[in-house]
């Protein structure tokens, strides 16, 4: 682990390039990667381009009427619109700048479409699954105890899903990131996971159930992987996003590391990726988002860098004067106001 005052440098760098940085305490963190310095949390290299994060535009709700009411983040989206910029992200995950809005995005868009697709298939309900690796095998290669950890996830009943590797964990003794190698699963289990979720028995009593918890009792005395369900998921797309933006990557240039793959009914070979839509939806109404210019004379800061700079916004649709702030790019003919 690099020292104090070197981590700070290189923080204060990551944050002039995303201050997105400072919003989760996991990106932020130092981490402890000895004996196994061929990972890194996403989101802690080099930026890859200059291209990186260029300002595109930016996507409008106009619906106000959807608005009311609404509020997010202590943000009142009532009689206001709502504006969320476009950048330019190179999908690459350990880029500082576009790790979070960029590839955590579209690979959160392409388990969604995936996922959807067993869902149609009758697979049942998409459930968020962790699955621990036992401290015993900490240090063997992880393509070993990936397959030891899909076996864990099939013997006690995963059909199917993908698994998003995390290699470390949060040690608040510390201050930082430590190894401990898991993964998040959103996956299908046979027979569903209501029926343990509803279950009022004590742990004790799983060990005779043909549910998913007696078969997790059973198994983890065999293998010491600890396997657990979480809580029904509000969104697919708001837990897979959630999990990438800070999953782990190996960054040797000689391997070509998934961080998140596929398994089961829901495998490469089953069928291939079919990606969600990808259009811009409002935060407040859920409805899509228009490209607009926008015409009006107050400073909007559009890099993502910059401590004014807000990824989504509400504004006022009219000036003072009543003319539009925000002009669909198609009706760009009919005003001569300039823009910058």
């Amino acid at each position: 682990m690099v020292s104090p005052e070197a981590f700070n440098r290189v923080l204060a760098q990551r944050v002039a390039l995303n201050r997105a940085i400072l919003q989760n305490k996991y990106w932020r963190l130092p981490f402890d990667n000895r004996g196994h310095e061929a990972f890194t949390p996403v989101g802690r290299g080099v930026k890859a381009s200059v291209f990186c994060g260029k300002h595109l535009g930016v996507v409008v709700c106009k619906s106000r009427e959807g608005h009311e009411g609404i509020v997010i983040n202590g943000v009142d989206c009532s009689k206001k619109v709502v504006v969320r910029h476009k950048h330019m992200w190179c999908h690459r995950p350990t880029c500082p700048v576009c790790f979070i809005r960029g590839w955590s995005v579209r690979g959160a868009r392409s388990i969604v479409g995936r996922l959807d697709v067993g869902v149609e298939r009758g697979f049942g309900k998409v459930e968020h699954v962790l699955v621990s690796v036992h401290p015993d095998d900490y240090n063997l290669p992880e393509k070993v105890f990936r397959k030891k950890s899909r076996l864990a996830l099939a013997v006690r009943g995963v059909e199917g899903g993908c698994m998003i590797f995390h290699g470390f964990r949060i040690d608040r003794l510390r201050g930082c990131l430590v190894w401990s190698p898991h993964y998040h699963s959103l996956s299908f289990i046979e027979g569903g996971f209501d029926r343990c979720r509803d279950c009022v028995h004590v742990r004790e009593d799983c060990s005779t159930c043909s549910g998913f918890k007696g078969r997790e009792v059973r198994e983890y005395k065999k293998d010491k992987y600890i396997v657990t369900v979480f809580d029904e998921r509000e969104t697919i797309f708001g837990t897979s996003f959630y999990q990438l933006h800070h999953a782990s990557v190996k960054v040797s240039f000689l391997s070509r590391f998934m961080s998140f793959t596929w398994f089961g009914k829901c495998a490469n070979r089953k069928y291939a990726s079919v990606k969600a839509k990808s259009e811009d939806v409002c935060p407040a109404c859920s409805e899509e988002m228009k490209r607009c210019v926008y015409v009006g004379n107050r400073f909007i800061a559009k890099n993502i860098g910059d401590v004014d700079y807000k990824a989504w916004f509400t504004d006022d649709e009219f000036d003072e004067d009543g003319k539009p702030n925000y002009v669909s790019v198609h009706d760009m003919h009919a005003y001569g106001r300039e823009f910058g």
